[in-house]
Protein backbone atom coordinates (compact mmCIF):
# COMPACT_ATOMS: atom_id res chain seq x y z
CA UNK A 1 0.00 0.00 0.00
CA UNK A 2 1.38 3.42 -0.96
CA UNK A 3 1.44 6.47 1.27
CA UNK A 4 -1.33 7.99 -0.84
CA UNK A 5 -3.49 4.89 -0.40
CA UNK A 6 -3.02 5.08 3.34
CA UNK A 7 -3.89 8.81 3.49
CA UNK A 8 -7.10 8.27 1.52
CA UNK A 9 -8.19 5.31 3.66
CA UNK A 10 -7.41 7.22 6.84
CA UNK A 11 -9.50 10.15 5.65
CA UNK A 12 -12.46 7.94 4.80
CA UNK A 13 -12.36 6.25 8.18
CA UNK A 14 -12.12 9.56 9.99
CA UNK A 15 -15.38 10.72 8.41
CA UNK A 16 -17.28 7.45 8.50
CA UNK A 17 -19.89 8.64 10.99
CA UNK A 18 -20.42 12.23 9.88
CA UNK A 19 -20.94 14.44 6.86
CA UNK A 20 -18.11 13.81 4.44
CA UNK A 21 -16.20 16.87 3.32
CA UNK A 22 -16.41 16.82 -0.47
CA UNK A 23 -12.74 17.63 -0.88
CA UNK A 24 -11.84 14.55 1.15
CA UNK A 25 -12.57 12.37 -1.87
CA UNK A 26 -15.47 10.25 -0.65
CA UNK A 27 -18.47 11.40 -2.64
CA UNK A 28 -16.58 11.72 -5.89
CA UNK A 29 -14.97 8.31 -5.56
CA UNK A 30 -18.43 6.75 -5.65
CA UNK A 31 -19.58 9.06 -8.45
CA UNK A 32 -16.54 8.59 -10.66
CA UNK A 33 -16.45 4.85 -10.13
CA UNK A 34 -20.09 4.53 -11.16
CA UNK A 35 -19.76 6.88 -14.10
CA UNK A 36 -16.75 5.09 -15.51
CA UNK A 37 -18.44 1.71 -15.25
CA UNK A 38 -21.61 2.85 -17.02
CA UNK A 39 -20.39 5.33 -19.60
CA UNK A 40 -17.16 6.87 -20.86
CA UNK A 41 -17.97 10.31 -22.15
CA UNK A 42 -14.75 11.31 -23.83
CA UNK A 43 -12.40 9.40 -26.10
CA UNK A 44 -9.32 10.22 -24.08
CA UNK A 45 -8.47 6.86 -22.53
CA UNK A 46 -5.47 4.64 -23.16
CA UNK A 47 -3.73 1.57 -21.78
CA UNK A 48 -0.18 0.22 -21.70
CA UNK A 49 1.19 3.73 -21.79
CA UNK A 50 4.84 4.65 -21.72
CA UNK A 51 6.44 8.03 -21.38
CA UNK A 52 7.97 8.92 -24.73
CA UNK A 53 9.13 12.45 -23.96
CA UNK A 54 8.81 15.24 -21.45
CA UNK A 55 8.99 18.73 -22.90
CA UNK A 56 9.67 21.86 -20.85
CA UNK A 57 6.89 24.45 -21.02
CA UNK A 58 6.63 27.70 -19.08
CA UNK A 59 3.24 28.55 -17.58
CA UNK A 60 2.02 31.94 -16.49
CA UNK A 61 -0.24 32.43 -13.51
CA UNK A 62 -3.06 34.48 -15.10
CA UNK A 63 -6.60 33.43 -15.82
CA UNK A 64 -6.07 33.36 -19.60
CA UNK A 65 -2.64 31.89 -20.35
CA UNK A 66 -0.61 32.58 -23.50
CA UNK A 67 -0.21 30.15 -26.36
CA UNK A 68 3.31 29.61 -27.67
CA UNK A 69 2.14 27.86 -30.87
CA UNK A 70 -0.83 29.35 -32.81
CA UNK A 71 -3.90 27.12 -32.99
CA UNK A 72 -4.67 26.31 -36.61
CA UNK A 73 -7.55 23.88 -36.09
CA UNK A 74 -11.19 24.62 -36.83
CA UNK A 75 -13.09 26.74 -34.35
CA UNK A 76 -15.89 25.02 -32.40
CA UNK A 77 -19.49 25.51 -33.39
CA UNK A 78 -21.57 28.18 -31.68
CA UNK A 79 -22.03 27.11 -28.04
CA UNK A 80 -25.37 25.40 -27.49
CA UNK A 81 -25.24 25.17 -23.70
CA UNK A 82 -22.92 26.66 -21.11
CA UNK A 83 -22.94 26.83 -17.31
CA UNK A 84 -24.55 30.06 -16.13
CA UNK A 85 -22.43 32.77 -14.55
CA UNK A 86 -22.24 32.97 -10.76
CA UNK A 87 -22.21 36.73 -10.06
CA UNK A 88 -20.33 37.72 -6.94
CA UNK A 89 -18.51 34.39 -6.64
CA UNK A 90 -14.72 34.76 -7.00
CA UNK A 91 -12.81 32.64 -9.47
CA UNK A 92 -10.10 30.13 -8.67
CA UNK A 93 -7.26 32.64 -8.88
CA UNK A 94 -8.77 34.94 -6.27
CA UNK A 95 -10.02 32.20 -3.92
CA UNK A 96 -8.27 28.89 -4.61
CA UNK A 97 -9.46 27.69 -1.20
CA UNK A 98 -13.05 27.55 -2.50
CA UNK A 99 -12.34 25.19 -5.42
CA UNK A 100 -14.18 21.90 -5.03
CA UNK A 101 -16.06 22.84 -1.88
CA UNK A 102 -19.49 23.43 -3.42
CA UNK A 103 -20.87 20.90 -5.95
CA UNK A 104 -23.09 23.65 -7.31
CA UNK A 105 -20.19 25.84 -8.46
CA UNK A 106 -17.34 25.90 -10.98
CA UNK A 107 -14.55 28.35 -10.24
CA UNK A 108 -13.42 28.62 -13.86
CA UNK A 109 -14.73 29.34 -17.33
CA UNK A 110 -13.64 29.28 -20.97
CA UNK A 111 -13.51 31.81 -23.76
CA UNK A 112 -16.62 30.96 -25.84
CA UNK A 113 -14.95 32.23 -29.00
CA UNK A 114 -12.39 29.43 -28.80
CA UNK A 115 -13.94 26.54 -26.87
CA UNK A 116 -17.34 24.89 -26.42
CA UNK A 117 -18.42 22.89 -23.37
CA UNK A 118 -19.15 19.21 -23.92
CA UNK A 119 -19.67 18.65 -20.21
CA UNK A 120 -19.05 20.22 -16.81
CA UNK A 121 -18.78 18.65 -13.40
CA UNK A 122 -18.25 19.49 -9.73
CA UNK A 123 -17.88 16.79 -7.06
CA UNK A 124 -15.48 15.41 -4.48
CA UNK A 125 -13.17 18.40 -4.46
CA UNK A 126 -12.74 18.23 -8.23
CA UNK A 127 -14.07 20.69 -10.82
CA UNK A 128 -13.75 19.60 -14.43
CA UNK A 129 -14.98 20.00 -17.99
CA UNK A 130 -14.74 18.42 -21.43
CA UNK A 131 -14.04 21.02 -24.10
CA UNK A 132 -14.44 21.09 -27.88
CA UNK A 133 -11.96 23.28 -29.73
CA UNK A 134 -12.97 22.18 -33.20
CA UNK A 135 -10.55 19.27 -33.41
CA UNK A 136 -11.13 15.54 -33.65
CA UNK A 137 -10.81 14.90 -29.92
CA UNK A 138 -12.00 16.81 -26.85
CA UNK A 139 -9.71 18.28 -24.21
CA UNK A 140 -10.31 17.40 -20.58
CA UNK A 141 -9.68 19.98 -17.84
CA UNK A 142 -9.35 19.22 -14.12
CA UNK A 143 -8.99 21.68 -11.24
CA UNK A 144 -8.50 20.82 -7.56
CA UNK A 145 -6.77 21.83 -4.35
CA UNK A 146 -4.91 18.52 -4.24
CA UNK A 147 -2.67 16.89 -6.81
CA UNK A 148 -4.17 13.48 -5.97
CA UNK A 149 -7.70 14.75 -6.61
CA UNK A 150 -6.66 16.51 -9.82
CA UNK A 151 -5.34 13.14 -11.03
CA UNK A 152 -8.76 11.61 -10.21
CA UNK A 153 -9.38 8.85 -7.71
CA UNK A 154 -11.22 5.82 -9.06
CA UNK A 155 -13.41 3.35 -7.23
CA UNK A 156 -13.44 -0.36 -7.93
CA UNK A 157 -15.98 -2.13 -5.77
CA UNK A 158 -15.49 -0.62 -2.32
CA UNK A 159 -11.78 0.03 -2.73
CA UNK A 160 -10.31 3.43 -3.60
CA UNK A 161 -7.66 3.13 -6.32
CA UNK A 162 -5.51 6.27 -6.72
CA UNK A 163 -3.60 7.20 -9.81
CA UNK A 164 0.23 7.20 -9.54
CA UNK A 165 1.01 9.43 -6.61
CA UNK A 166 1.97 13.06 -6.84
CA UNK A 167 3.22 13.68 -10.41
CA UNK A 168 5.05 16.99 -10.82
CA UNK A 169 2.82 20.03 -11.29
CA UNK A 170 5.59 22.22 -12.64
CA UNK A 171 4.21 23.32 -16.00
CA UNK A 172 5.76 20.53 -18.03
CA UNK A 173 4.03 19.03 -21.05
CA UNK A 174 4.06 15.23 -21.03
CA UNK A 175 3.67 13.03 -24.08
CA UNK A 176 2.44 9.49 -23.48
CA UNK A 177 2.49 7.01 -26.32
CA UNK A 178 0.30 4.00 -27.09
CA UNK A 179 0.88 1.48 -29.86
CA UNK A 180 -1.19 2.17 -32.95
CA UNK A 181 -2.84 5.31 -31.59
CA UNK A 182 -2.30 9.02 -31.28
CA UNK A 183 -0.29 10.02 -28.23
CA UNK A 184 -1.86 11.33 -25.05
CA UNK A 185 -0.79 14.83 -24.06
CA UNK A 186 -0.95 15.97 -20.46
CA UNK A 187 -0.13 19.37 -19.01
CA UNK A 188 -0.01 19.91 -15.24
CA UNK A 189 0.62 23.21 -13.49
CA UNK A 190 -0.17 25.26 -10.40
CA UNK A 191 -1.92 28.52 -11.37
CA UNK A 192 -1.38 29.74 -7.80
CA UNK A 193 0.08 27.96 -4.76
CA UNK A 194 -2.28 25.33 -3.44
CA UNK A 195 -4.20 24.94 -6.72
CA UNK A 196 -3.58 22.12 -9.20
CA UNK A 197 -4.68 22.20 -12.84
CA UNK A 198 -4.47 19.45 -15.45
CA UNK A 199 -5.27 19.31 -19.18
CA UNK A 200 -5.43 16.07 -21.17
CA UNK A 201 -6.17 15.14 -24.76
CA UNK A 202 -5.47 12.52 -27.43
CA UNK A 203 -4.16 14.00 -30.67
CA UNK A 204 -1.26 13.85 -33.14
CA UNK A 205 0.15 17.08 -31.66
CA UNK A 206 -0.27 19.17 -28.53
CA UNK A 207 -1.82 22.12 -30.40
CA UNK A 208 -5.36 21.60 -29.09
CA UNK A 209 -4.11 21.27 -25.54
CA UNK A 210 -2.19 24.53 -25.81
CA UNK A 211 -5.24 26.23 -27.29
CA UNK A 212 -7.41 24.96 -24.44
CA UNK A 213 -4.96 26.33 -21.92
CA UNK A 214 -5.22 29.72 -23.56
CA UNK A 215 -9.03 29.58 -23.59
CA UNK A 216 -9.30 28.86 -19.86
CA UNK A 217 -10.44 31.62 -17.52
CA UNK A 218 -9.62 31.09 -13.87
CA UNK A 219 -10.75 34.54 -12.78
CA UNK A 220 -14.50 33.83 -13.15
CA UNK A 221 -17.02 31.45 -11.59
CA UNK A 222 -20.08 29.64 -12.93
CA UNK A 223 -22.92 27.56 -11.62
CA UNK A 224 -23.01 23.84 -12.28
CA UNK A 225 -26.16 24.56 -14.28
CA UNK A 226 -28.62 21.70 -14.71
CA UNK A 227 -32.31 21.54 -15.68
CA UNK A 228 -33.01 19.52 -12.53
CA UNK A 229 -33.15 20.81 -8.96
CA UNK A 230 -33.41 18.76 -5.78
CA UNK A 231 -35.54 20.49 -3.17
CA UNK A 232 -36.12 17.61 -0.74
CA UNK A 233 -33.47 15.48 0.96
CA UNK A 234 -33.65 12.45 3.24
CA UNK A 235 -32.57 13.03 6.82
CA UNK A 236 -28.81 13.38 7.10
CA UNK A 237 -28.27 13.72 3.33
CA UNK A 238 -26.73 16.47 1.25
CA UNK A 239 -26.03 17.27 -2.46
CA UNK A 240 -22.58 15.95 -3.31
CA UNK A 241 -22.12 16.03 -7.07
CA UNK A 242 -23.31 17.64 -10.29
CA UNK A 243 -22.44 16.51 -13.83
CA UNK A 244 -24.02 17.77 -17.06
CA UNK A 245 -23.14 16.37 -20.48
CA UNK A 246 -24.18 18.42 -23.52
CA UNK A 247 -22.06 16.71 -26.20
CA UNK A 248 -25.07 16.21 -28.49
CA UNK A 249 -27.14 19.13 -27.24
CA UNK A 250 -29.84 20.21 -28.03
CA UNK A 251 -30.75 16.79 -29.43
CA UNK A 252 -29.74 15.03 -26.22
CA UNK A 253 -28.80 15.82 -22.64
CA UNK A 254 -27.48 13.76 -19.72
CA UNK A 255 -27.53 15.02 -16.12
CA UNK A 256 -26.31 13.30 -12.98
CA UNK A 257 -26.90 14.70 -9.49
CA UNK A 258 -25.46 12.78 -6.56
CA UNK A 259 -26.88 12.74 -3.05
CA UNK A 260 -24.67 11.46 -0.26
CA UNK A 261 -25.29 10.64 3.38
CA UNK A 262 -23.34 9.60 6.43
CA UNK A 263 -22.02 6.07 6.45
CA UNK A 264 -21.08 6.29 2.77
CA UNK A 265 -24.67 6.33 1.54
CA UNK A 266 -25.03 7.38 -2.09
CA UNK A 267 -27.91 7.95 -4.53
CA UNK A 268 -27.82 9.14 -8.14
CA UNK A 269 -30.61 11.21 -9.63
CA UNK A 270 -30.20 11.01 -13.39
CA UNK A 271 -32.03 12.76 -16.22
CA UNK A 272 -31.63 11.41 -19.75
CA UNK A 273 -33.30 13.52 -22.44
CA UNK A 274 -33.38 12.86 -26.19
CA UNK A 275 -35.53 14.31 -28.93
CA UNK A 276 -35.53 10.89 -30.56
CA UNK A 277 -37.42 9.25 -27.69
CA UNK A 278 -40.72 8.26 -29.29
CA UNK A 279 -42.78 7.55 -26.21
CA UNK A 280 -42.63 7.41 -22.45
CA UNK A 281 -43.60 5.04 -19.71
CA UNK A 282 -47.12 5.80 -18.53
CA UNK A 283 -48.02 3.05 -16.05
CA UNK A 284 -47.47 4.03 -12.42
CA UNK A 285 -47.14 1.62 -9.52
CA UNK A 286 -46.25 4.13 -6.79
CA UNK A 287 -46.31 7.84 -5.98
CA UNK A 288 -43.87 10.42 -4.65
CA UNK A 289 -45.51 13.43 -2.99
CA UNK A 290 -48.58 12.68 -5.10
CA UNK A 291 -46.62 12.43 -8.36
CA UNK A 292 -46.75 9.20 -10.39
CA UNK A 293 -43.59 7.09 -10.32
CA UNK A 294 -42.64 3.66 -11.56
CA UNK A 295 -40.78 1.38 -9.16
CA UNK A 296 -38.62 -1.02 -11.17
CA UNK A 297 -39.31 -4.64 -10.18
CA UNK A 298 -35.62 -5.52 -9.89
CA UNK A 299 -35.36 -2.95 -7.13
CA UNK A 300 -32.91 -0.16 -6.49
CA UNK A 301 -34.39 2.33 -8.97
CA UNK A 302 -37.48 4.48 -9.33
CA UNK A 303 -38.58 6.71 -12.22
CA UNK A 304 -40.58 9.93 -12.07
CA UNK A 305 -43.16 9.86 -14.87
CA UNK A 306 -44.64 12.61 -17.03
CA UNK A 307 -41.48 14.29 -18.39
CA UNK A 308 -41.69 14.41 -22.22
CA UNK A 309 -38.87 12.68 -24.09
CA UNK A 310 -36.94 12.05 -20.90
CA UNK A 311 -36.30 9.53 -18.15
CA UNK A 312 -35.67 10.85 -14.66
CA UNK A 313 -34.61 8.18 -12.19
CA UNK A 314 -33.34 7.89 -8.64
CA UNK A 315 -31.01 4.95 -8.13
CA UNK A 316 -30.18 3.72 -4.66
CA UNK A 317 -29.17 0.15 -5.48
CA UNK A 318 -25.69 -1.04 -6.53
CA UNK A 319 -23.34 0.68 -7.22
CA UNK A 320 -25.11 3.27 -5.07
CA UNK A 321 -25.86 2.06 -1.59
CA UNK A 322 -27.20 2.82 1.84
CA UNK A 323 -30.35 4.76 0.95
CA UNK A 324 -33.82 3.20 0.79
CA UNK A 325 -36.89 3.33 -1.40
CA UNK A 326 -38.45 5.81 1.02
CA UNK A 327 -35.40 8.05 0.62
CA UNK A 328 -35.73 7.91 -3.17
CA UNK A 329 -39.42 8.75 -2.85
CA UNK A 330 -38.53 11.81 -0.80
CA UNK A 331 -36.01 13.02 -3.38
CA UNK A 332 -38.25 12.45 -6.42
CA UNK A 333 -41.18 14.06 -4.64
CA UNK A 334 -39.24 17.32 -4.46
CA UNK A 335 -37.56 17.26 -7.88
CA UNK A 336 -38.06 20.36 -10.03
CA UNK A 337 -37.50 20.01 -13.79
CA UNK A 338 -37.13 22.88 -16.25
CA UNK A 339 -40.08 23.32 -18.57
CA UNK A 340 -37.91 23.27 -21.70
CA UNK A 341 -35.00 20.86 -21.41
CA UNK A 342 -33.55 22.05 -24.71
CA UNK A 343 -33.48 25.71 -23.64
CA UNK A 344 -30.68 26.41 -21.13
CA UNK A 345 -32.13 29.86 -20.37
CA UNK A 346 -35.04 28.10 -18.62
CA UNK A 347 -32.78 26.04 -16.36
Amino acid sequence: MTDLDQRIISTLRAHAEGQVDIDQLTSGAVTRGRARRTRRRAAVSGTALGVAAVLGLGVAGGGGLPVEVPWTGAKPATPAATPAAAPGVPGALARPDLVGKDPGLLHFGVDPAHARYLSWRSAAGLESAELDLGGAAPVSFYLARSAAVAEEVHLEGDRVIPQPADPPYDGQLERLSADGADPIWVLRWQPVPGLFARLRTVAPTDAALRAARSALRLDVAHQCSAPVRLTAMPAGAWPAGCEVTVTNFPAALDVSLVVNGSGFRSMEVRLQYARSIAGARTESNATAAGRPVYRYPQGGMMELLGIPKAHLTAGWGWPNKGFTEDDATTVLGGVQVAEHLDRPATW
